[in-house]
C-alpha cells in the first residue's frame, strides 16, 4: 500500500510539473548560449556595460552604417519594433555596428536619429573589433569583422539572463510577430 502511495505522488507530482512546463511558452524556446559580459560605446559616446541588459528581454541586430541595402531596411524595422514595444519597459533593443573602424559614435548616432533612435530603450553600440568579433561571430553566430565586414539580416531575442533564445527573420512579417509573440512568453516568466 505504501508503495502504491509513493508511485500515485510521484505520478501526480509528474504530470503537475508537465502540465506546468507545457502551459509555459517560454520553456519550448531554444536555448542558443549565453551573451558573455562585453563593454562596448554607445551612440552619444558613453560607456556601455551589458550589465544594462540583465533582467532585460532584448532584441540585437548587427548593423553597419554605410551598408547600401539590408541594414537600413532592418534598422526602420527595428524602428517598427520600438514602436511595438514602447509601453514594456524590461525589453531592450540592441544595434551592434560590425563596421567599428568607420561607426563612431557620432556617425552610429546620426544614423540611428534618421530612424528615430537612439532612444532610452533603443540602444546603438560599437566598439573594438574584437568585441564586436566575439559577439556577431562567436556569440551570437550572425556576422564578423576581422577581415571582412558581413553580417546577417536576422534578429536575435536574449532574455533576461542573457541566454540567446531565438533568431528570426528581419524580412518576414510572420517571424517578426513570432519573435513578438517570444518576447511576450519571455516577459511573462518574469511576472
Amino acid at each position: 500500500m505504501r508503495t502504491r502511495s509513493t508511485l500515485s505522488a510521484s505520478l501526480l507530482l509528474i504530470a503537475a510539473v508537465s502540465l506546468v512546463a507545457c502551459s509555459d511558452p517560454a520553456t519550448k524556446l531554444p536555448n542558443y548560449g549565453s551573451v558573455p559580459h562585453f563593454t562596448m560605446t554607445d551612440s552619444q559616446g558613453h560607456r556601455f556595460d551589458s550589465e544594462q541588459l540583465h533582467g532585460h528581454v532584448w532584441i540585437a541586430d548587427f548593423i553597419y552604417t554605410n551598408c547600401p541595402a539590408a541594414c537600413p531596411m532592418m534598422t526602420a524595422r527595428m524602428h517598427s519594433l520600438s514602436k511595438k514595444v514602447a509601453d514594456d519597459k524590461d525589453v531592450r533593443l540592441v544595434s551592434i555596428s560590425v563596421d567599428p573602424a568607420r561607426d563612431t559614435p557620432r556617425v552610429l548616432n546620426d544614423f540611428a536619429r534618421r530612424f528615430g533612435g537612439p532612444t532610452q530603450q533603443w540602444i546603438f553600440l560599437t566598439g573594438t573589433p574584437e568585441t564586436v568579433h566575439s559577439l556577431a561571430y562567436q556569440t551570437f553566430h550572425m556576422g564578423d569583422v576581422l577581415g571582412k565586414i558581413e553580417h546577417s539580416t536576422k534578429f536575435s531575442l536574449v532574455d533576461e539572463k542573457g541566454d540567446i533564445r531565438g533568431y528570426y527573420s528581419s524580412l518576414g512579417q510572420d517571424d517578426i510577430s513570432a519573435m513578438l509573440k517570444d518576447v511576450s512568453a519571455l516577459r511573462a516568466t518574469r511576472s
